[in-house]
């Protein structure tokens, strides 16, 4: 009798174990799963900065995919524009591990850093081949083998806004963001991107043209706040 319940005592302990090491190695699997999704094809960026109001709002989510590619006129983008160090893969997927568990509020790497040493988003409005030049933070156009300059909104596509805030009494506007600059000419692998806040906004102005290396990734679907869910494609 003793060694009936023993040998079942045994059988549902060893039936136990096995349970427990399926759902260790499940939940394992989904997590890399999803760590493998976030890291190459699409992770939400939440929008920390005024930079792209009105149409990306402080603490507005938008999904982000690195598979985009070929970037039109007026497309949102993550840029990283060179002043970071990169990272290994191992400390990518710890980033996205934390990140999943913390609801996308704490990334290990920024802990430290400043707000302009991480990607940002911006909008490209510079192609490669085009000569550009600013007037009153409005981008003029001449696109590769065309012979007339057009405003940006011209030449878009999709419609999108942008803000000019008023600058205080007396404020000398050689100071801070440039809202005028000569024409230039971008090269073969030249893109220039704005903020949406055009007086205010850190972007190539500052930078200088960004090359596809420095685009990491393209908008696909904002998601919240809720009135402003939008897919790009």
């Amino acid at each position: 009798m003793n060694k009936e319940l023993y040998d079942l005592s045994y059988e549902i302990k060893k039936e136990f174990r096995q349970k427990l090491f399926s759902f260790i190695l499940f939940f394992l699997s989904v997590i890399i799963l999803i760590n493998l999704i976030l890291n190459f094809i699409v992770f939400p960026v939440k929008q920390k900065s005024f930079s792209m109001q009105p149409d990306f709002p402080v603490n507005s989510c938008t999904f982000f995919s690195p598979l985009k590619k070929g970037y039109k006129r007026g497309d949102i983008v993550l840029v990283n524009p060179g002043n970071q160090k990169s990272q290994t893969l191992s400390q990518k997927f710890f980033d996205k591990f934390v990140l999943f568990f913390t609801a996308n509020q704490v990334k290990p790497s920024n802990i430290g850093k400043w707000m302009s040493n991480e990607k940002q988003i911006r909008r490209v409005i510079g192609l490669p081949g085009d000569s550009i030049y600013m007037r009153d933070y409005v981008l003029y156009i001449k696109p590769k083998g065309e012979n007339y300059y057009l405003t940006e909104f011209e030449l878009v596509d999709k419609p999108y806004n942008i803000s000019i805030n008023a600058s205080p009494a007396f404020w000398d506007n050689s100071l801070g963001v440039k809202g005028s600059f000569d024409a230039i000419e971008l090269g073969n692998d030249e893109y220039f991107v704005f903020g949406d806040v055009r007086n205010s906004s850190v972007d190539s102005r500052f930078w200088g043209a960004l090359s596809s290396e420095n685009i990491k990734a393209g908008a696909v679907f904002e998601y919240f706040p809720f009135n402003k869910i939008h897919f790009y494609f």
